[in-house]
């Protein structure tokens, strides 16, 4: 029902060599905002694991392909990201998309707000490396201006970006073939959160949802099909 409704327009690959009609799929029609902040009209719903659009439209209103109604009432435009992925998926998720789950994504404060981190870098050499120079992680995402060096084997990092773990290899941001094998950290302001925690969080701010109740149902297709009908028109 819902791509029934949304018009064609024309896509080409090719410099317009061949040319294809398609649904035009970044057509959208918002519904009324005063439908959606009227809190008689929707319930709060937490999504589960096991729950897609599909399976809720058909549990409140009886037909699976009503879906789209919960997702124009969620503002939802990709449901593959937009929409609370399960435990596994989030896994796969964070694997793809960070070279380590359990790297540091960012430090935070004790308010939860994200502070550049203190961090107390430990290796058996930091030759060539110096206090004001910056350094970059090549084993995760991590960006550090040195503030001191205490001895040879520490340096004390103020970071910018993601983070440091024992086991990491740095560099010099200015010249990457001087490195170091960090063999231990301590975190002297900030606490670190990796990227799955920092994920995991995201995924669990999507959970919250609005379900429109049932008797509203036809208004918003009514509504639906008049705006689009404008737009094909």
């Amino acid at each position: 029902m819902y791509f029934r409704h949304i018009p064609k327009t024309f896509y080409s690959l090719d410099n317009i060599a061949t040319v294809q009609v398609v649904t035009n799929i970044l057509t959208r029609v918002i519904v009324t905002e005063e439908l959606q902040s009227k809190f008689g009209v929707y319930d709060e719903y937490d999504v589960k694991d096991s729950d897609t659009p599909e399976i809720l439209a058909f549990q409140l209103y009886g037909d699976s392909e009503l879906h789209w109604i919960i997702l124009h009432f969620n503002t939802i435009l990709d449901p593959r990201f937009d929409w609370p992925q399960t435990t596994n998926n989030l896994k796969k998720y964070v694997e793809g998309k960070y070279a380590s789950i359990n790297g540091i994504h960012h430090y935070e404060n004790s308010n939860l707000s994200e502070v550049n981190g203190n961090v107390t870098l430990v290796a058996a050499s930091f030759s060539g490396i110096n206090a004001g120079n910056a350094i970059v992680n090549l084993t995760q995402d991590g960006i550090g201006f040195i503030t001191s060096k205490p001895s040879a084997s520490s340096i004390v990092v103020t970071t910018t970006k993601g983070g440091f773990r024992t086991g990491d290899q740095i560099a010099l941001a200015s010249n990457t073939s001087v490195t170091a094998n960090v063999t231990s950290t301590t975190v002297n302001s900030g606490t670190p959160v990796t990227n799955f925690v920092y994920e995991d969080r995201e995924n669990e701010k999507r959970r919250r949802i609005k379900l429109l109740k049932p008797q509203f149902v036809q208004t918003v297709i009514r509504e639906f099909e008049s705006k689009m009908a404008l737009v094909d028109g």
